[in-house]
């Protein structure tokens, strides 16, 4: 079970552990962002809890959507997808600071996409197997 997306960033995502008790898988995700003779590598695991991904699946197939948003669990890690007016923006944020507070990160990336990319991402996402969901395809 994975995603894999090449623009506007390069981003794999690969579920390698489940949780039935509360409906949720851990997540490797590996994302590249290459811009302006810069690279940023991020390599990172995080639960997403199953509830957050249909939402996130849901929004996208909605005919009237605004906004799609996945986070993980803890929040410190999100993607969306938000329509307006002039475009469709691609968004990763990933925000994380220590116990102590003494060091914290904070990464974002935001792209206009046109509607093939939309529409590659949305096909990626909506192909993805609802395991938790038996019933569904």
């Amino acid at each position: 079970m994975k995603i894999e997306i090449e623009q506007p960033i390069s981003l794999h995502m690969e579920v390698f552990e489940t949780d039935d008790h509360v409906p949720s898988m851990h997540v490797n995700a590996q994302i590249v962002v290459s811009q302006f003779q810069h690279t940023c590598r991020y390599n990172g695991a995080f639960w997403i809890e199953c509830a957050s991904w249909e939402r996130f699946s849901d929004a996208l197939r909605a005919s009237s959507w605004q906004d799609a948003v996945l986070q993980d669990m803890s929040g410190y890690f999100t993607l969306a997808l938000r329509k307006t007016d002039e475009a469709i923006r691609f968004v990763w944020e990933f925000t994380k600071t220590d116990i102590g507070d003494d060091r914290q990160m904070k990464v974002t990336f935001s792209s206009k996409i046109d509607g093939d990319t939309f529409g590659r991402i949305k096909s990626e996402v909506l192909d993805f197997p609802i395991w938790w969901r038996p019933h569904n395809p």
